[in-house]
């Protein structure tokens, strides 16, 4: 199987870009990771990269990350979070895209909250809350992320371009080895060593 871990970081802070987290498309791609399980390899694609990204994600049988439904994938697509979420089928092909793209997906964040009963599409910080990656993967693998997404673009906007890109390949590989952990076991451990079993 053509399984692959994807993670992409912005370009944009969410607090400089018009419409806040809703906004995913005008937030852009400054790196994106993808590791091949077939290959066991890394590939980097920069802004400039985008169509090859897209044209990867969708040749792709598995798609494993964390968040990726919701965040990467309308920010790699070009759409807005409410547009991708629509349910209506368009003529602009987007419920066409999202229905192949969820036919594929093995995103973590969303079986966590799927598991729980929780809408994956609707976060409520009162119900969703307690599953960051990096509690999941301290929790669960004893491993932490080595940075905090929000200074992601920062770092490309100051042109730290090697600090990006190492912070972007540590996130995917916590999530493939997070993804190979749930595959084997069925489980995550969230905030206070509560073990969740994942649709």
């Amino acid at each position: 199987m053509d399984h692959i871990v994807v993670d992409v970081e912005i370009k944009k802070t969410i607090e400089e870009t018009p419409g806040g987290w809703d906004s995913t498309h005008e937030l852009g791609v400054s790196v994106a990771v993808v590791f091949e399980f077939r290959t066991d390899r890394f590939r980097i694609y920069g802004p400039d990269d985008v169509p090859a990204l897209r044209e990867r994600l969708l040749k792709a049988e598995r798609i494993s990350g964390f968040n990726t439904v919701n965040f990467d994938y309308p920010v790699v697509f070009g759409h807005s979070k409410s547009g991708w979420l629509s349910e209506v089928d368009r003529d602009d092909g987007v419920f066409e895209l999202r229905k192949q793209m969820l036919a594929t997906h093995n995103d973590i964040l969303r079986r966590i909250w799927e598991s729980q009963s929780l809408d994956p599409d609707n976060f409520s910080p009162r119900t969703h809350e307690g599953f960051k990656l990096d509690v999941v993967a301290q929790e669960t693998l004893g491993i932490g992320k080595i940075g905090n997404g929000a200074d992601a673009p920062k770092w490309f906007q100051a042109g730290l371009f090697h600090k990006l890109i190492e912070y972007c390949i540590d996130d995917v590989t916590i999530e493939r080895d997070l993804a190979t952990f749930v595959d084997r076991y069925g489980y995550v451990i969230g905030r206070g060593g509560r073990r969740l079993y994942l649709k």
